[in-house]
């Protein structure tokens, strides 16, 4: 008898190491360079595809007024933190209330629908019942397999282009620059004391809304916000259309670069804390220094 309870203490105690052997531990380190592999992809597709839009749309004289029509007027880059502003708040209503889900899905419809149509008309000025019928088949793609994860990575890839290479080329570098500030300080604001980016990030994440990049891999999946890619893009596209600087497309590649670092840097942190961070902060210094280093050296 002693040696048959034994033999089953031994069984129950091999049971629960192999049980703390399968259970994730908090000091687990999620990195691995798979996520930067990833990461490295998606930014350099993304950012490459936007600033090939931007090109076309300047061009083409596609700039967008959005509250002056002077490009180099702050009041600019006030209205449209404003409007980010007062969009999160109506965000956060439209999530706290479960029966008006349906009226986030038809919102970023509308969004995925409208930068789709930038992105394509980019490439096909003069045939719009072409671009028409492309958005519609990504709508159809997007809804058809809503709980895909890569279908709305491509959607998120489509809105980030679209949407940061129209403000991009619509922007002067001084509006430019007071827009990324105000979003990296509100960033930590939304992050680390309301915290209401994560709450935004967690239901975004629960139901696969298109406002948020995944970076799967085999121990975690990184959720990155589209503005996280649309920042860097629209100082980039400024940069190489409206700014006045003599080599605007090497400092606008070392602006994207230094971006990336930044993104790079928060996956860091969240893989090691394992707490949600911002990653507008780390992002904005870097790209405000590289800008500041290239006037101070008449670049």
């Amino acid at each position: 008898m002693v040696q048959k309870r034994k033999k089953r203490t031994a069984k129950r105690i091999g049971t629960k190491a192999a049980a703390k052997k399968r259970t994730p531990s908090n000091k687990e380190n999620w990195l691995n360079p798979h996520v930067f592999i990833l990461l490295a992809i998606i930014f350099v597709t993304v950012q490459t595809l936007g600033l090939v839009v931007a090109q076309q749309l300047f061009f083409q004289g596609q700039q967008q007024t959005f509250f002056s029509s002077d490009m180099n007027d702050l009041a600019n880059a006030a209205y449209l933190f404003g409007y980010i502003l007062a969009m999160t708040i109506i965000l956060l209503i439209l999530l706290r209330m479960r029966k008006t889900r349906r009226v986030i899905w038809l919102v970023e419809a509308m969004a995925i629908f409208a930068t789709t149509i930038i992105v394509f008309s980019a490439f096909l000025p003069t045939n719009d019942n072409i671009v028409l019928l492309i958005a519609l088949i990504v709508l159809a793609a997007r809804y058809w397999k809503h709980k895909n994860i890569w279908i709305r990575n491509i959607t998120s890839f489509l809105a980030v282009a679209g949407a940061g290479s129209i403000i991009g080329i619509s922007l002067g570098l001084i509006p430019v620059l007071a827009f990324i500030i105000a979003l990296a300080l509100y960033d930590i604001v939304a992050v680390f004391y309301t915290k209401h980016m994560i709450s935004i990030a967690k239901s975004a994440k629960e139901n696969n809304f298109a406002f948020m990049v995944a970076l799967p891999t085999k121990k975690h999946t990184f959720e990155l916000g589209n503005g996280d890619l649309v920042i860097p893009l629209v100082v980039a596209s400024s940069i190489l259309t409206t700014s006045a600087f003599h080599n605007p497309g090497i400092i606008a590649g070392v602006v994207l670069g230094a971006s990336f670092v930044g993104l790079m840097s928060s996956i860091y942190m969240v893989s090691k804390k394992k707490i949600p961070m911002p990653a507008l902060p780390p992002q904005t210094l870097l790209m405000v220094i590289v800008i500041i280093a290239s006037i101070l050296l008449g670049a």
